[in-house]
């Protein structure tokens, strides 16, 4: 294999190994301390909450400081802006649509998914990249791997935006914040970018072996 090949492959390994373990660790510090949470406040009676949160906006629509807190080492108040709330409630309303159980439920499933496709995701580039050192990079196999890195990268996505949505509408049932409002979280663009960059690299590569095939037939 070529060298430069053999590097840039171990290179991507290292930083997705890393981002994979950033992501569980921060994902499982959320789950334990979720756990312990609801655990704790399970042995009450009577005690009922809900976990939500999200990205917010203010309600006027403009980038405003709408929000201070005390500074304390100069007894003033210091204008800031909130981005994104977490929060706990042990007072929820006692009728919510079923819509936004519905989001919830689908928000979770689809968590699980996004966890197998993550995992899924480096076998799939590991096989793109071993075909290279067969030679049988120009294959109909290798090109429906390509084009399924690209569904998954697209799958990931659309996963992410709806989850952003599912948070939304369910911090608005639950939540009403002095001067914001629950948004979508921010637009992943990149990873949309990347996953239809890939699809047409599929489509481009696709058109090469037809016509690589049909140069050798003629030969």
């Amino acid at each position: 294999m070529n060298k430069k090949l053999k590097f840039y492959s171990f290179f991507l390994a290292v930083v997705y190994v890393i981002f994979f373990i950033c992501s569980v660790y921060e994902t499982s510090r959320y789950a334990i301390a979720g756990f312990e949470f609801g655990y704790n406040k399970g042995k009450e009676r009577d005690f009922d909450f809900q976990v939500c949160g999200g990205f917010l906006t203010p309600v006027d629509g403009s980038v405003i400081f709408p929000t201070t807190i005390l500074n304390e080492k100069t007894g003033k108040d210091v204008h800031i802006e909130i981005r994104q709330v977490f929060a706990y409630m042990d007072d929820t309303p006692e009728q919510i649509p079923a819509y936004v159980t519905i989001l919830s439920i689908t928000a979770q499933i689809l968590t699980f998914v996004l966890l197998v496709l993550f995992i899924y995701l480096p076998f799939v580039v590991y096989k793109i990249m071993k075909s290279i050192t067969k030679n049988e990079f120009y294959s109909i196999q290798n090109i429906k791997r390509i084009r399924k890195v690209s569904f998954i990268l697209l799958t990931i996505f659309a996963i992410i935006f709806y989850s952003s949505v599912s948070i939304a509408v369910l911090t608005n049932a639950y939540l009403q914040i002095k001067n914001y409002t629950a948004c979508i979280g921010e637009f992943n663009f990149p990873l949309l970018f990347i996953g239809l960059v890939v699809l047409i690299l599929s489509e481009i590569l696709k058109y090469t072996t037809t016509i690589k095939e049909e140069q050798d037939l003629t030969i």
